[in-house]
């Protein structure tokens, strides 16, 4: 069923304004969760309130509502902007304020980072560019040219307003200057008055040892700025790792397969298996088997909190060879006949076992 926000708020539709915002503090303070702890009926109510209130309190969205009704797009039945709106209203009710509005923090920064498998493995320093706002150099920030500011009329220069709620005296921030206690009469030119601009920083990151796909790391201070002198947000690197061409990671261990010939399985051998730095020797002992597991300890990924090393396992791959001349072809048939193959304790045992099934 759709929402009709003016029967949430209890307003008529064509209320002021100020009527809808009245009505809206009033049931906001009944419904607080505060004021109501445990109780999901008053939770949702809270909510609801808040929705209405967000899009009645903005004429773009009050007009789009009032044309099209509740599936009329932006705005309509998000709660993005809740916290910064109750913020804003509630805050001196509930936490003693003065009523002018607190400086926000700068909003958080993502960023998405691919590095490939052995810079993750060892390590490496990446420097990526970031797209961000960033006070005015013009107007440092304050949105006006020089001169350019008046003390607003409706707070007296205080940013906050007071009124009666209740049995409460309430202090708000003033809503025609935010809580500045100015307002701009002639905007700055390069930001139009927002304070802002654009700008592309670079910011070198540096990837520890051992990180993994899906670790995010933060840099403080890197992200947008905040308001009125508030501490600007933080950049949130989110790591992914390129798949390698002969390692895969299993945690800390690394996996890899390698392959020997049949002779050298039989017979054993000495061979030289990469690593992540180089190659090393890896004995093969006589009869090794195909998918035979070797564990090299120490050779693996180190832990990015404890420092400790994992474990490279190589699993060897038995080549058949697939073209063989007319000796070799003899020669393995001689080696059939004098070997007794069906005797071969794996063969036989496994024959053995189809015996029992069919018997």
């Amino acid at each position: 069923m759709a929402k009709d926000y003016y029967e949430i708020l209890g307003v008529e539709r064509n209320a002021s304004p100020e009527d809808i915002k009245s009505s809206y503090k009033d049931l906001a303070f009944k419904y607080h969760p505060d004021r109501n702890p445990g109780d999901e009926n008053a939770e949702e109510k809270f909510k609801e309130i808040n929705e209405a209130y967000q899009v009645l309190n903005d004429r773009d969205k009050r007009a789009r509502y009032d044309s099209f009704g509740h599936m009329s797009g932006d705005g309509m039945g998000g709660f993005s902007g809740f916290g910064d709106l109750f913020g804003d209203l509630f805050d001196d009710v509930f936490t003693g304020g003065m009523g002018r509005r607190r400086a926000r923090q700068g909003q958080n920064l993502q960023y998405s980072l691919e590095v490939d498998f052995d810079e993750a493995a060892f390590g490496t320093q990446k420097e990526v560019k970031v797209r961000k706002r960033k006070l005015c150099d013009d107007c440092s920030g304050s949105g006006a040219e020089v001169g350019g500011e008046s003390i607003c009329d409706r707070c007296g220069g205080r940013g906050s307003i007071a009124f009666s709620q209740g049995p409460f005296s309430v202090s708000q921030s003033c809503p025609s200057c935010g809580g500045s206690g100015k307002i701009i009469t002639n905007p700055c030119k390069s930001c139009r008055g927002f304070g802002l601009t654009h700008t592309e920083k670079a910011v070198k990151v540096n990837i520890p040892a051992g990180i993994s796909s899906g670790m995010r790391l933060v840099i403080r201070g890197e992200g947008e700025p905040g308001d009125q002198g508030a501490p600007p947000g933080d950049l949130y690197i989110q790591v992914g790792v390129r798949e390698h061409p002969i390692f895969r990671r299993d945690g800390n261990d690394i996996v890899c397969e390698f392959p020997i010939s049949f002779t050298q399985a039989a017979l054993g051998d000495e061979v030289d298996v990469p690593i992540l730095k180089g190659t090393t020797k890896m004995k093969v002992p006589a009869g090794t088997q195909p998918g035979q597991t070797f564990r090299l300890r120490g050779k693996g990924l180190v832990d990015v909190e404890s420092g400790s090393l994992g474990d490279q396992y190589v699993m060897v791959k038995v080549v058949i060879p697939q073209k063989l001349t007319k000796k070799q072809k003899e020669t393995l048939k001689e080696f059939a006949v004098n070997y007794n193959e069906e005797k071969e304790p794996l063969i036989e045992k496994y024959f053995n076992k189809i015996r029992e099934l069919i018997h």
